[in-house]
């Protein structure tokens, strides 16, 4: 590995450093998005119970996504704000960009990667131009050199670029679809405490 570092020269370490960071980036959301998820399977149902049983804070502290929607809708509730799915919407923004953190990371790398690859392809191909301009075409380890430096760069750039592009429109689509599901929870949310509402005022009625 050490030798095929070392033969790629300077251009193809920062593609491997890019590599790396993309790939701590794809592990950390990979964790985050899955965190997100069992948010919504293991709170909704929950909620629903809670609020049929009269109570209405089954999330406690939590720090999901549903959380901390549920908090600033409950909040507004609580005030007796007629703008209480206003309020979740507007919250829904922020946990958007939450949600959308470190991909443009992703996007970028995916841009300039195969950029970098071609620059080292570049670099590569004018060492072996040099090397047979100074030394002749009779000596083909030192053109060698030249040549695989090419070859590792192109090679890893695309590489990385695949890579990260797949990742990236994964995670994408991803979040599109958890954004849906938020904005749908945002109206279930809603339609919850507008009940709870209605069973207060009939029970004070009573």
């Amino acid at each position: 590995m050490y030798d095929i570092v070392a033969k790629g020269g300077a251009t193809f370490c920062v593609i491997i450093a890019c590599s790396l960071l993309a790939m701590t980036i794809v592990i950390e959301r990979w964790w985050f998005y899955r965190k997100v998820a069992r948010e919504d399977q293991i709170y909704m149902p929950d909620l629903r119970q809670a609020i049929a049983a009269g109570s209405a804070r089954p999330f406690g502290t939590g720090d999901g996504p549903l959380a901390r929607l549920w908090m600033v809708m409950y909040g507004h509730y609580l005030a007796a704000s007629e703008e209480v799915e206003l309020a979740g919407e507007t919250a829904l923004d922020s946990e958007s960009m939450r949600l959308e953190k470190y991909l443009y990371i992703l996007a970028t790398i995916a841009t300039i990667a195969p950029l970098l690859g071609l620059l080292g392809t570049v670099l590569g191909m004018i060492k072996t131009f040099h090397v047979a301009a100074v030394s002749g075409a009779g000596n083909p380890q030192l053109l060698s050199e030249g040549i695989a430096e090419a070859l590792y760069n192109t090679a890893a750039g695309l590489f990385v670029t695949i890579f990260c592009i797949v990742c990236h429109n994964h995670y994408r689509n991803w979040v599109e679809r958890r954004l849906r599901i938020l904005e749908s929870r945002i109206k279930e949310f809603s339609s919850l405490l507008k009940a709870k509402g209605e069973n207060n005022v009939a029970t004070q009625g009573k």
